[in-house]
């Protein structure tokens, strides 16, 4: 959630059933934090909060519960209490605490109205109905942890299959997002597309953005178990990974175009710097290795200068420029220098004009 790869960051949101909103016990929300969060909470996308090291001497829960609470959300569930750095659960499928009743009914008339007619509301009730008031970004579960000591991970892993669903699949035609593209050491070129719907197969020959152009899927893996395996077939809401297809840009879709969340806004870079090789002969070399980092990140912007001749890179921020030098000398092997960063400097009209100008020409 680096501020410099917000672009980044929001380009995989299009994709998401859900989101873990990672916390550090210790340093709190910081500025991307809240950003992050209120395009998740506009986006309506359910949304787990992980505070994280919780083993870290001098934190104080208490405040980070009401920084919680006054920048990012009222409507949060600690379903947890942490006790000598262990975490036990207070809100679960077969006990809630009296308080949590009346949060549940505060964001449900369903329940409120059992509630109120004195109908037996049973815990497993309660937890149903939150897990739909999570699937709908209504409330937000707020779970506890280490990931460094293995400190309620487990616990997370559950809240995840519990709160987080995949949607049901519409229909039987395909339709794949690419969402991210890779290089491995050899140059083959690796395309990751999230199946919406229907399923990708082997030899399947299929159209690319409703265009003329179709590809046939010669090789298929998916991830299983944290490694990735060949398969003869991937399905609805998993991640499928194709390789050495040279047409695929990142936001392509294959078969049917999904329906995928809407309402981003572009972040465009607000700065830029000249690009020089420590070798001028190299100079072609950095132009293709940009080129090669353009096509796994669009976000990132380069241009040669008509007056100078000069390789421009509009940027982010400085973490940015440190990793594509820090990428252009160890995976292309080539040292590059950055000039000055300028702001980029645009004039815009304040408001629709007409005007007529009469020019004399002798």
């Amino acid at each position: 959630g680096h501020v410099d790869f917000m672009a980044e960051v929001e380009r995989t949101f299009k994709m998401l059933d859900g989101a873990v909103l990672i916390l550090s016990a210790k340093e709190g929300i910081q500025a991307q934090t809240k950003l992050l969060f209120s395009t998740l909470q506009k986006l309506q996308i359910p949304t787990i909060i992980f505070i994280n090291k919780i083993d870290r001497a001098g934190v104080n829960l208490e405040r980070l519960y009401m920084d919680i609470k006054t920048n990012l959300s009222q409507d949060v569930l600690f379903m947890q209490t942490v006790v000598d750095g262990s975490v036990y659960p207070v809100c679960s499928q077969t006990y809630i605490k009296e308080e949590y009743k009346e949060f549940v009914c505060n964001h449900d008339d369903d329940i409120l109205e059992r509630y109120l007619a004195d109908s037996e509301i049973s815990p497993a009730d309660y937890w149903n109905t939150i897990i739909a008031l999570v699937a709908k970004a209504k409330v937000y579960p707020v779970l506890h942890g280490s990931a460094m000591f293995n400190i309620g991970i487990n616990e997370l892993l559950d809240a995840i299959s519990s709160f987080i669903l995949p949607p049901a699949s519409v229909s039987n035609r395909l339709s794949a997002y690419l969402y991210k593209i890779e290089h491995d050491p050899k140059g083959h070129k690796r395309s990751f597309l999230k199946i919406i719907d229907g399923s990708l197969r082997l030899r399947d020959v299929v159209r690319i953005n409703d265009s003329e152009k179709f590809i046939k899927i010669k090789n298929l893996k998916t991830i299983y178990q944290g490694r990735e395996i060949n398969v003869d077939e991937v399905g609805a809401n998993d991640i499928a990974i194709v390789e050495d297809i040279e047409d695929f840009r990142i936001g392509d879709y294959l078969g049917a175009k999904p329906c995928l969340i809407q309402g981003l806004s572009h972040q465009h870079p607000a700065l830029k710097s000249s690009v020089r090789p420590n070798k001028p002969e190299e100079r072609s070399k950095v132009i293709s290795a940009l080129n090669t980092l353009w096509i796994e990140d669009p976000s990132l912007s380069f241009s040669i200068n008509s007056y100078s001749d000069e390789l421009e890179i509009s940027l982010y921020g400085l973490t940015q420029k440190e990793i594509i030098q820090t990428l252009l000398e160890e995976r292309f092997s080539v040292k590059v220098h950055f000039d000055e960063i300028k702001t980029i400097y645009k004039e815009r009209p304040i408001k629709k004009v007409n005007k007529i100008i009469q020019i004399e020409v002798p």
